[in-house]
């Protein structure tokens, strides 16, 4: 009996902070998605670092703040980047969304009358339903955001760099005993550590499915492939429906914009090609080791972040989950969430001598 009870509170003081710590996130949305950027982009400066002084010759010989103020040179630069691509192509897009999206209903209005696919209805009631514009404005919104808190971000980044540099010392003061110094620390690094790895391999391999996108969408001169490079990007960080995303915007443009089929052909084939190895050969090979989320938790994991934040949430959902499976991967009291977040159980975990 006493364990039935004990068994009940806990499952009940358990809702209970979970119902508190949804809450908090909803209300201090404005405090704390400043911070999770911050910390975003503190991994992504550290995870560059780290590949700069690996670089053949020169990385090596590098000392550690150059090497760091490289980094910020290459994310400075891409940022820029990214904002030169938004000025230039964003309106355009979101001024002909519209005609683009009549075009379409039309094509498919064509294709209905000749009876050559029956599912075109349904596919038009999509369509109908669907606001393009509104579509872009909400991806839009996402970096107006951003940028508004370009500042706040900024320092929360510096002070991370600080707070890197001090906290082995913090730790030996906190923990005198030798054994749970290194054992705190041997955690510590291996959160980093596999969080830095996932970040900074997702965004190198974003930017190389991107810049192959990029190449194809060039040559074939489909309009506003600037943009839509970008969108490969950064749809990148949302596994298995991001790639959908991504591929449907530009394909549905080139059946519209190339009258000859053979070229909308060729796009629509190179994108998904490109989507396809880079997303089941080349992603599981490097990433297998972190990115090992249910395919069921991904879909949870865009509607809760989604709703608690918005757009912003939905590209942050996935990167937050992996670091959460991670963390929770290194505690047994918290290993078996970890389990119930992966697709097939496997996690990667501290061995049992380094507990």
């Amino acid at each position: 009996m006493n364990d039935v009870m004990s068994r009940s509170l806990t499952i009940a003081s358990n809702l209970v902070i979970v119902m508190i710590v949804g809450y908090l996130l909803i209300v201090g949305r404005s405090v704390l998605v400043p911070i999770v950027l911050a910390i975003f982009v503190w991994n992504i400066l550290n995870s560059i670092q780290v590949l700069i002084t690996r670089m053949p010759v020169l990385g090596k010989r590098l000392p550690k703040p150059l090497s760091m103020l490289l980094s910020f040179v290459v994310v400075l630069g891409f940022v820029m980047v990214v904002a030169n691509i938004l000025e230039n192509n964003l309106g355009d897009v979101m001024q002909a969304s519209s005609r683009y999206q009549s075009n379409f209903k039309r094509m498919l209005s064509h294709i209905d009358q000749q009876r050559v696919v029956k599912i075109i209805q349904s596919v038009q009631t999509f369509l109908n339903e669907l606001d393009l514009r509104d579509l872009f404005l909400r991806f839009y919104s996402v970096f107006t955001s951003v940028a508004s808190s370009a500042v706040l971000i900024a320092l929360y980044v510096a002070f991370l760099f600080i707070e890197q540099e001090v906290f082995p010392q913090k730790i030996t003061n906190l923990f005198p005993r030798a054994k749970s110094k290194e054992l705190v620390i041997h955690v510590f690094q291996r959160i980093t550590h596999d969080i830095q790895a996932y970040l900074g391999l997702k965004t190198l391999l974003g930017l190389t499915t991107s810049l192959l996108s990029w190449l194809i969408m060039r040559y074939v001169g489909l309009d506003f492939s600037d943009f839509w490079a970008l969108l490969i990007f950064l749809l990148n960080y949302i596994p298995n429906i991001g790639a959908i995303i991504a591929t449907f915007f530009p394909a549905m443009l080139a059946l519209i914009q190339f009258s000859e089929p053979w070229t909308a052909g060729m796009v629509i084939l190179g994108l998904v090609l490109i989507q396809f190895v880079m997303g089941n050969i080349v992603e599981p090979r490097f990433l297998s080791r972190s990115l090992n989320l249910s395919a069921l938790v991904i879909l949870m994991a865009l509607a809760l972040w989604g709703a608690i934040w918005g757009v912003l949430g939905m590209f942050l959902s996935v990167p937050i989950t992996v670091m959460m499976m991670i963390i929770f991967s290194q505690f047994s009291a918290t290993r078996p969430i970890a389990i119930l977040l992966s697709q097939n159980g496997s996690i990667q975990q501290m061995e049992d001598d380094a507990r």
